[in-house]
């Protein structure tokens, strides 16, 4: 790998870490804004998986715009950069233009369960 490939890398991974501790920031300053005093939580009781009815399927998890892309950016550089344009081509296919910005967020959560398909095989 060229110098500079390593440092566009590095860059992509600063910018991943950044965008990541940006929203982890933004999350704790919305738990800790509300004005009530918070009550300790109490445990729940878990619940035993006969218990569940067979119906219940488990909720698609909502993922935020930098948690996608965090994710993209990860499995871009992954094999020394060698899903980058399969990552790309994926996002144009969710977004059209190939940028996660025209991506609909409830999109989110099948793009990046095609994004974490991709294997070396």
């Amino acid at each position: 790998m060229s110098k500079m490939s390593e440092l566009s890398a590095m860059i992509d991974n600063l910018i991943s870490c950044g965008e990541t501790l940006a929203e982890t920031g933004r999350a704790l300053k919305e738990f800790y804004s509300g004005t009530e005093e918070a009550a300790p939580a109490k445990p729940e009781k878990k619940t035993k998986k006969q218990d569940l009815a067979p119906a219940e399927a488990p909720a698609e998890k909502q993922y935020s715009k930098e948690e996608v892309r965090g994710i993209l950016a990860k499995k871009a550089n992954e094999a020394e950069g060698r899903f980058k344009a399969d990552v790309k081509a994926i996002v144009q296919k969710y977004g059209n233009v190939g940028s996660l910005t025209n991506v609909d967020p409830k999109d989110y959560a099948a793009l990046v369960t095609e994004v974490e398909g991709l294997t070396d095989a």
